[in-house]
Order: structure tokens, then C-alpha cells, then sequence
């Protein structure tokens, strides 16, 4: 003990080395047991080279996604993702177009007409656009395949393969008449009994003489015999007296087309000629009354010209029989 107490520091260093003996010791038996236990885990490890199999759906799902982005899909009456539904002030009042019973902007096409194809309703010359190019208005494609009720059977003004009948282009530019040659200027013999009766009739080439010919005759120098009379009478709005206005009916024996001649009148030949103009492509042509014809743009259908006078003309389609009539064209076009 005299010695500790002489030698303290020696005896603290022996204690201190002697500890770290001990810790030296345990150190190196822990690594020991740590290759031991390495060795056993390593021995347990089992080698797989087979990858499991990889769910692409979500990739391609992804993908899909990319490929067709979502969109802002409006429906035409709920505005657009920025913009609300129009409002106008009219007359003071702030109103909706598109809601129900709002009266028509540009009459007589609804509102709603315009919003259903897309159209700028508050364009002032929407009705006389033509968006896609077909050659007809946005009022002509309303008035669309029936034009005896407009808006009933609407065309789509956004699709050039939708478009009203090619007849609604079809103006009359002129009527080329031409008199007729034989006069009826008088007749004899009671109208109850025609086939009895003595008809006068005369050419306008003074030169020939008079003709007096009863039903079934033919009139001498032409192809034209007597076929019908019938008694009419009219009153003259200028003299408010009655005037003898009977009709005798004559027809070409090689043709079989009927002309009518009224007492003392000088009807028209069936040698008259309407001159068209289709307004899709400007071009022009004439066709003979009673003559069949077609459009250049539609040669598959058929009609034949009926009548005609200076203000229109009536054809018919050869295959319906639909008798449809053909305006007079506007000056300005």
C-alpha cells in the first residue's frame, strides 16, 4: 500500500493499461464472432437471375394521357372557359340571346340556330357569310332543303357537304319569246255543241288567208290542227265591261305540245326560251320551253322548263314531278 501511495502515477498507468488489455481482448473476439456470423449469413443468400414480370399498364396508360391531352369541350350554350354567356343591352335592358324565348336578333333565324353551329351571333353580317365556302349564306342554309318552311330542314353551315338543293342558285336572266304564228279571231256555232262550231283563224303574216276549221281539222301550211274550244269571259279593269277571252287549244301533230289561243290575243310560241344564270359559278344558258335540261354541277337530274313569263319560270324535276319556280335574278347580281 506505501507503495501505491509512493507511486500513484505508476500505479494509474498500470490500471489504464491493463483496462485497455480488456478492451483489446473483447474487440478481437467480437470481430471473431462477427466472420463467424457473416459466414453464415452469406452461406443462406440464394441466387435468383429471373426478374419478375413488370405491369405496363400504368405505363401505357400514361402514355395515352399524353397523347390525347384533356380538353374544354363547351357545350354552345354555356360560353367558353374565359367567357360567359353573352349578354346585349337592348333598348336598356341587358338580356340573354341563348336563353329561351328571346326574341331573334337577326330574324327570322332563331338565336339558338346560331349557337348550335358556332356562329358569332353578334356579327351584323352573319346571315350573308358563307363559312364554309359552299357558295350559300348562313340564311340560305337555314332556309335549307325547304324553302316553303324555312328552318323546318336546316343545312349545316360549317359542313360544305351539307347545302340546300343546287336549284336555289337558278335565276331567270331573260325570256326570249316569241309570238306565235296563228291568230283565233273569231268563231261561229253554239258553245254547247264545239264539234259543230266554225273557228276563224289567221297567221300574223297578213299575207295567208283566213282559215275556218272545226276541231280535229288541220290548219292548212302548218303541223297544227284544232283540238279544243272552251268559252271564257273576263271583265276589263279599265272599261269594267266583259270581254270575250275563250280559248282554242291547237297541237303539233309531230310533237304533241299543246298551244293555247286566246280570242283576238297573240300568245306566245312554245319556241320561247328562258335564259338561266347559276349563280355558283356565273355561267349562263337558254333553254326551250318545253325542253328538258340539267346543271353542270348536278347532270343526274333532270327537268323539264313548263312555263315561263318576265317574271319567272316554272320547271319540273322529270323524276318527282315536284314543279318547282325559278326567280327572276336580282339586278345587282
Amino acid at each position: 500500500m506505501d507503495w501505491i501511495k509512493k507511486n500513484t502515477a505508476q500505479f494509474a498507468l498500470i490500471i489504464f493499461a491493463l483496462v485497455l488489455l480488456g478492451v483489446s481482448v473483447m474487440l478481437i473476439m467480437n470481430a471473431q464472432g462477427f466472420q463467424e456470423t457473416f459466414a453464415g449469413i452469406r452461406g443462406e443468400v440464394r441466387k435468383n437471375n429471373t426478374l419478375p414480370p413488370v405491369d405496363a399498364a400504368p405505363v401505357e396508360e400514361a402514355r395515352a394521357k399524353l397523347d390525347t391531352p384533356a380538353g374544354w369541350s363547351p357545350k354552345p350554350k354555356a360560353g367558353s372557359f374565359f367567357v360567359s354567356e353573352k349578354y346585349i343591352l337592348k333598348d336598356g335592358v341587358l338580356t340573354r340571346p341563348l336563353s329561351p324565348g328571346s326574341p331573334p336578333i337577326h330574324p327570322p333565324v332563331p338565336n339558338d340556330w346560331f349557337a348550335q353551329h358556332q356562329l358569332e351571333i353578334l356579327d351584323m353580317s352573319i346571315l350573308e357569310q358563307d363559312p364554309d365556302g359552299d357558295g350559300f349564306t348562313n340564311l340560305e342554309e337555314w332556309t335549307g332543303n325547304n324553302p316553303g318552311q324555312p328552318g323546318k330542314d336546316s343545312t349545316d353551315p360549317q359542313n360544305k357537304n351539307s347545302r340546300p338543293p343546287l336549284l336555289q342558285k337558278l335565276r331567270l336572266v331573260q325570256f326570249i319569246s316569241r309570238p306565235f304564228r296563228l291568230l283565233f279571231n273569231a268563231y261561229d256555232g253554239n258553245p254547247a255543241k264545239p264539234q259543230d262550231m266554225t273557228f276563224q283563224i289567221n297567221t300574223v303574216d297578213v299575207n295567208q288567208p283566213t282559215q275556218f276549221k272545226k276541231i280535229g281539222e288541220q290548219i292548212d301550211n302548218t303541223k297544227f290542227k284544232v283540238m279544243k274550244f272552251e268559252l271564257k269571259n273576263a271583265t276589263d279593269p279599265s272599261t269594267g265591261t266583259e270581254k270575250d277571252v275563250s280559248e282554242l287549244t291547237v297541237q303539233n301533230t309531230e310533237t304533241g305540245v299543246n298551244v293555247v289561243l286566246v280570242m283576238e290575243q297573240t300568245v306566245n310560241s312554245p319556241d320561247s326560251f328562258a335564259k338561266f344564270r347559276f349563280l355558283l359559278d356565273g355561267s349562263e344558258f337558254a333553254v326551250k320551253k318545253d325542253q328538258n335540261f340539267s346543271l353542270k354541277a348536278q347532270p343526274d337530274r333532270q327537268y323539264k322548263l313548263v312555263d315561263i313569263n318576265e317574271a319567272k319560270a316554272l320547271i319540273e324535276d322529270t323524276k318527282t314531278g315536284e314543279k318547282i319556280e325559278i326567280p327572276k335574278a336580282d339586278a345587282k347580281k
